[in-house]
């Protein structure tokens, strides 16, 4: 089947893809990519068709990742985001899905739902933190709020209304060209498209966090989205040597973060290596690393795959995307999350939680002492070495890629065969009295009973 799947985001929402686009492709299956331009290699380079997506992946993710934007501050946030690129994304979309048979999305699905609505074609949901509503822990947006299930089902009400309220100021006007009905403003998911149950599919691990007890039948945790396969990489010399001494280095880097100033977290970080006496493996991704001389750092240049390299550390250190996140656990190490927005905070207190790294610190609250005393205690307290490679071992027993690629053949070969009665335009919707609300109809009945008493 000819698979289209859509992955707006940075290299760690874009390589989980890869490897299940590269799955179904060894199965058989047809599959194409839409993302950010800069990713076009990596895609065609797996053997897939990629289709270009309007705008830079840095720059988009720069804008709707800024930790100090919540609530309405983070809904106009996004809406400024979106107002240039709403358009050019949109007809992207389309393009990318003009021949799809199966629509698979991460980010802004429910976008993309309307697609796949248009084109009457299977659509698979997928998400790598918590999107479904649940009592057992708030959405991301507010991790380190825990004031009871109440508040944590509350969250992800006000979450899809700010959701909804996007879909409502950008695709009203679309959908009516496209002779659909426009979005309303709703506290919950799209759950019903066509008549078909979408399914959802989360690349997590049950292992670090339990499957919410509310989630239906149609909700899946796969495991996490990770190369099964040996990593073929060969270190230049001059890293193989630095990382063959003693005490092993630990990890620090940041991925695609360029949100706030990014030359002065490198300072910090620099700052906070010298004072805790660790020796560190520096990723360049996220700043200019140029001229560094300290004796302990070695900065990696280019791509180095994470999967090989925590192999050869004691820790990591990064900003706690779930990719990230999801490597270093599976390498069995220690870790320490400097979360600057979006999910990263919900990894990080995961993370804390299950006692497999120190208290994370905000990036807006990061300082030199504080990462250096971080640093000495993610280095040298056992019980985080114990509990991080014992999760390590029992992740590494999971095939998230295969299970996710056998739900979506089996979820794909439901909703072709099902018979279903299409939905209307808002099933969930109780049918409204024709003049509306029963006590209004009653209200209109009396008032016209007592004008014609006193006639």
């Amino acid at each position: 089947m000819r698979f289209t799947m859509i992955c707006i985001g940075s290299t760690g929402d874009v390589r989980p893809y890869v490897l299940l686009g590269s799955e179904l492709t060894r199965r058989g299956h047809d599959v194409g990519i839409c993302a950010f331009s800069e990713f076009e290699q990596l895609v065609r380079h797996n053997g897939m068709r990629f289709f270009p997506l309007s705008g830079d992946a840095r720059e988009f993710m720069s804008n709707i990742m800024k930790p100090s934007a919540r609530g309405v501050g983070y809904l106009k946030q996004v809406l400024d985001s979106l107002r240039h690129i709403i358009d050019p994304f949109l007809a992207d979309l389309q393009n990318a899905c003009a021949d799809a048979e199966v629509i698979v999305a991460t980010y802004f699905g429910n976008i993309i739902q309307s697609i796949a609505a248009q084109r009457d074609v299977p659509f698979i949901q997928t998400h790598y933190y918590p999107m479904d509503p649940n009592n057992t822990t708030p959405i991301s947006a507010a991790p380190g709020l825990r004031a009871g299930r109440a508040w944590n089902l509350a969250t992800y009400r006000l979450a899809y209304l700010i959701i909804s309220t996007l879909e409502v100021y950008y695709l009203t006007g679309w959908r009516k060209a496209q002779g659909m009905p426009p979005r309303r403003l709703e506290s919950s998911p799209s759950s019903l498209l066509n008549g078909h149950t979408v399914p959802v599919l989360y690349a997590m691990s049950p292992l670090l966090m339990p499957r919410p007890r509310s989630w239906g039948e149609s909700i899946h945790m796969t495991g996490f989205w990770l190369d099964e396969q040996e990593s073929e990489y060969q270190p230049s010399p001059e890293l193989a040597a630095f990382l063959a001494q003693t005490p092993k280095p630990v990890y620090i880097g940041f991925g695609s973060m360029t949100s706030g100033d990014m030359g002065a977290t490198l300072n910090i970080v620099l700052e906070a290596i010298r004072l805790s006496g660790v020796r560190a493996v520096l990723s360049t991704g996220w700043g200019n690393v140029e001229g560094i001389r300290q004796k302990d750092v070695y900065v990696v240049e280019g791509y180095v795959p994470h999967d090989w390299l925590f192999a050869h550390v004691s820790a990591v250190v990064h900003h706690g995307g779930a990719g990230t996140t999801a490597a270093g656990l599976c390498a069995g190490c220690p870790t320490l999350a400097i979360p600057f927005g979006g999910d990263q905070p919900f990894w990080a207190l995961r993370v804390r939680m299950m006692g497999l790294g120190p208290r994370p610190i905000r990036r807006d609250k990061l300082t030199a002492a504080k990462l250096a005393r971080a640093l000495r205690n993610l280095t040298t307290v056992g019980s985080y070495r114990v509990a991080a490679r014992e999760l390590g071992e029992r992740l590494r027993t999971e095939n998230g890629v295969r299970c996710a690629a056998d739900l979506i053949e089996r979820e794909v070969e439901r909703w072709l065969t099902e018979d279903v009665t299409p939905d209307p335009p808002y099933p969930h919707r109780r049918p409204k009295p024709p003049y509306g609300s029963a006590r209004r109809v009653r209200g209109m009945q009396e008032a016209r009973h007592h004008k014609g008493k006193r006639r």
